[in-house]
């Protein structure tokens, strides 16, 4: 009696241990099952959220709206350095001027470049919406026009008009004769100098003298913008070499996997700036944002992201002054 009671309070341990390990190991398997949706659903949310942000980057870009908004975020960063004023009008004219001629670049490009079928994003939407486009571009020059006279001093008003003469003329021998136009001066660096013109401009009439640190700004600045068109251009190197677009590599195609080297000398060269000025001042906002562009165009050289989105996103990693100049300011 004592072992066959003793034998059957084993038995009931055994089924309830039994009993246990089957409730732990459901509990275990819903709660795997619930976690695995839970990610599943998260996954396909920020799969959702980026391609959605892909999609307003490409819109921002085919509408010609990120090079403006580099060319005001630097001006902010240079009028900060300088102690310059800066008014609002100003950030207006040089907006609208960016826009003019990146849209006028790709509005003439229209007619130039065929329609292939690995044409650029940008490309195609200025073909597509030509029309629209163009009566925008009509009323934004009259408005530009009538702000240019009203706002700017007469010395602004000389050294604007030489500009726009000088880059009309460029831009009129790369629609009418490309390979000359754009074999005596390459357009990536035909941008890199506009662009350090554009946003030094409204500082150096402020400027009675240029002194080392001036040259030192519009010299690599220069040297950035170049890097990030040149970036641009290899990304684009077989959609423009079956569209017939004459770019630096197009030209060159033996020094088209020489930009990361260059691109990486010039990092290491602002990383040691950095490394003198930081000790001396709490943060070098230029030089800061020069070596978190360059180092954000050498990762996305080397990323397996769409080639499409590439330069879009190369044109938002000359925002970083927004960044630094957030935290001094």
């Amino acid at each position: 009696v004592y072992l066959k009671s003793h034998m059957d309070q084993n038995n009931q341990k055994l089924f309830y241990y039994q009993m246990l390990s089957k409730f732990i190991h459901r509990s275990i398997e819903h709660i795997s099952a619930e976690r695995f949706s839970y990610s599943g659903a998260v996954s396909h949310r920020f799969s959702q959220v980026c391609q959605f942000s892909g999609k307003i980057l490409l819109l921002f870009n085919s509408l010609s709206l990120d090079a403006p908004f580099v060319a005001i975020t630097w001006l902010w960063c240079f009028s900060a350095l300088y102690s310059t004023k800066v008014d609002f009008q100003h950030y207006f004219i040089l907006f609208s001027v960016t826009w003019l001629a990146y849209l006028g670049d790709r509005l003439l490009d229209s007619f130039r470049i065929p329609d292939v079928p690995d044409k650029a994003q940008r490309h195609r939407f200025t073909s597509e919406f030509f029309q629209p486009l163009l009566v925008c571009w009509v009323v934004l020059a009259f408005i530009s026009t009538v702000c240019l006279f009203y706002f700017l001093t007469s010395t602004e008003l000389i050294w604007g008009i030489t500009l726009f003469i000088v880059l009309s003329i460029y831009f009129m021998s790369c629609f009418f004769l490309p390979r000359i136009g754009r074999g005596i001066l390459p357009r990536e660096l035909l941008v890199g100098m506009f662009f350090s013109v554009a946003t030094h401009f409204f500082i150096w009439t402020q400027i009675y003298s240029w002194d080392y640190g001036f040259i030192w700004t519009f010299l690599c600045f220069l040297v950035l913008c170049t890097f990030n068109c040149l970036c641009i251009s290899r990304w684009e190197y077989q959609s423009d070499k079956e569209a017939g677009e004459v770019s630096f590599f197009t030209r060159h195609p033996a020094r088209i996997n020489q930009v990361p080297y260059f691109l990486a000398g010039f990092l290491f060269f602002q990383l040691i700036i950095c490394s003198c000025l930081i000790p001396m001042s709490p943060l070098p906002v230029f030089e800061v944002s020069m070596l978190s562009s360059s180092l954000i165009l050498i990762i996305l050289d080397q990323s397996s992201i769409n080639d499409r989105l590439k330069p879009v996103l190369a044109d938002c990693a000359l925002l970083t002054p927004c960044i630094f100049m957030s935290i001094v300011v």
